[in-house]
C-alpha cells in the first residue's frame, strides 16, 4: 500500500449496499480524494500519490459492512484549514450523495500526528475547570440550565442564578433558546448575572462559572465573546451548528479570551439519528475535542432523548479517553437529569462529569436550591454504594 494511518486520515463508514461492498470501498475512495484520471497519458505520480486507499473491509453480511479509507493528508493545506479539510475528505463530497448504496454512516475516524498539531484541543477540560473552581479531584460538579429558556428580563435570570448558586451549583449556563433578545440582551444580562454570582461568591466562598450564550454568525462571534466577557461571563456558549464549526476554533485560537467554552451539540441529532445513517454523535464529540470546546453534552443514562447506551459510551470515550493527546473534553450530562436519574449516571459515569439539570433545579417543589441539595445528595448516595 502506497498510505498508512501515519500519512493519512482514517474514516470508517458503515455501508449497505446491493453491489459488492469492496467495489464500493475502492470507487468512493477515488471520489473522496482525486476522483478518477482524465488525463490522456498515464496517470501521474503525483495523482497516484494523491489517490486515498482502501485500508479494510469487514463484512457483516451480504452488502453489509464497514469501510476503513485512507485519505492522505499530502492533499490538505493543514496549516490554515485542517477542519475543513478533515469535513470535506469525510463527509463533504459524495459519500453520502452516491446512489450505489442505501445506507451510509461515519462511525469514527482517526487523524495522524502531524494533522493533531494542527489543533489546539481542550484549553481546560476537566482539570482545568476543578482547577479554576477550586474544586478537588472527587469533588462532584453539579451545573444548571437556566429554565425557563427564554422570556425572562435580565434581573429575573439572575434572581434564578442565585438561587441556584446559593444552593451549591459550581456552572450556570443560558439555554440555546436565550438568543440574546431586545427584552434580555447579551451585556445587560451578563452583566447582571455576573454580579449576582460575585456577591454570592463573597458570601460563601464559592465560585460558579456563567456561560453565557453568544451564538451569531462567525464573522460577529469574536464581538459576542468580547461583550460577554465584558460583562463578567466566566464561560461561553455556543450552538456550533448554528454558528458553524468554525466558530469554536475562532474563539480557541482568540488569545484575548481564557475562559472554557460549552460547545452546545443542539442539532447533532438531525446529522445522525437515523439508524445505519448520517454522522456517529462520537464522530462529533471528536471533531468538537479537536477544534478547542472544553464541554459538551455526552448524552445521559434514562433520558428524555434518543441517545442509545452505545451513544453514550463512545460519546464519553471520545470525550475522555486517549485516541489522541489533547485535553480530554468535560462531558455533560443533561436531558432530564434530576434526582431521581441521578444515580444511574453517577455509577456508570463516574465524578468527572458535569451534571446539568435545568428542570431538576429550578423545578423543585422546595425551590433551586433544594434541588441542588436532592441531587448531590442522590448522587452522592450512589456513588458511596458503590466504593
Amino acid at each position: 500500500m502506497r498510505h498508512h494511518p501515519d500519512d493519512s486520515i482514517a474514516a470508517t463508514y458503515y455501508i449497505e449496499t446491493r453491489e459488492d461492498l469492496a467495489k464500493v470501498a475502492e470507487d468512493l475512495v477515488v471520489l473522496e480524494t482525486t476522483a478518477k484520471w482524465t488525463g490522456q497519458t498515464a496517470p501521474t505520480p503525483l495523482y497516484q500519490e494523491s489517490t486515498g486507499e482502501v485500508l479494510d473491509v469487514k463484512t457483516i453480511e451480504r452488502g453489509k459492512g464497514f469501510i476503513t479509507l485512507l485519505y492522505p493528508i499530502s492533499n490538505f493545506d493543514i496549516e490554515t484549514s485542517a477542519f475543513p479539510c478533515l469535513w470535506l475528505s469525510m463527509i463533504g463530497g459524495p459519500t453520502f450523495a452516491l446512489a450505489a448504496y442505501e445506507k451510509s454512516r461515519l462511525v469514527d475516524f482517526r487523524i495522524p500526528p502531524a494533522m493533531v498539531r494542527a489543533f489546539k484541543g481542550p484549553a481546560f477540560g476537566v482539570t482545568g475547570t476543578r482547577k479554576l473552581l477550586g474544586l478537588q479531584p472527587n469533588d462532584l460538579m453539579i451545573g444548571t440550565i437556566v429554565k425557563p429558556t427564554a422570556g425572562m428580563t435580565p434581573k429575573e435570570v439572575a434572581d434564578l442564578a442565585t438561587q441556584a448558586a446559593t444552593g451549591g451549583i459550581c456552572f450556570i449556563k443560558d439555554d440555546e433558546k436565550m438568543m440574546n433578545p431586545r427584552y434580555c440582551p447579551l451585556g445587560a444580562r451578563v452583566r447582571q448575572v455576573s454580579q449576582a454570582l460575585k456577591r454570592v461568591e463573597d458570601r460563601t466562598g464559592r465560585k460558579v462559572l456563567y456561560a453565557a450564550h453568544i451564538t451569531t454568525t462567525p464573522d460577529r462571534i469574536l464581538d459576542n465573546a468580547r461583550e460577554a466577557i465584558a460583562n463578567g461571563a466566566s464561560a461561553l456558549m455556543l450552538n456550533f451548528f448554528a454558528a458553524g464549526f468554525g466558530s469554536i476554533e475562532i474563539l480557541r485560537r482568540c488569545d484575548e479570551f481564557n475562559v472554557p467554552i460549552y460547545a452546545h451539540c443542539g442539532g447533532r441529532e438531525a446529522l445522525g439519528r437515523a439508524a445505519g445513517q448520517g454522522i456517529a454523535a462520537s464522530v462529533i464529540v471528536k471533531m468538537v475535542r479537536l477544534l478547542g470546546g472544553d464541554y459538551f453534552r455526552a448524552g445521559m443514562y434514562e433520558s428524555y432523548l434518543v441517545d442509545t447506551d452505545e451513544d453514550i459510551r463512545t460519546m464519553h470515550a471520545a470525550a475522555k479517553s486517549d485516541w489522541c493527546p489533547l485535553n480530554p473534553i468535560l462531558p455533560a450530562v443533561s436531558g432530564g437529569l434530576n434526582p431521581q436519574t441521578v444515580a444511574a449516571n453517577v455509577m456508570k459515569l463516574g465524578r468527572d462529569a458535569l451534571l446539568l439539570a435545568g428542570t431538576g433545579v429550578f423545578g423543585h417543589p422546595d425551590g433551586p436550591e433544594a434541588g441542588v441539595n436532592a441531587l448531590r445528595a442522590q448522587a452522592e448516595l450512589a456513588l458511596g454504594a458503590t466504593a
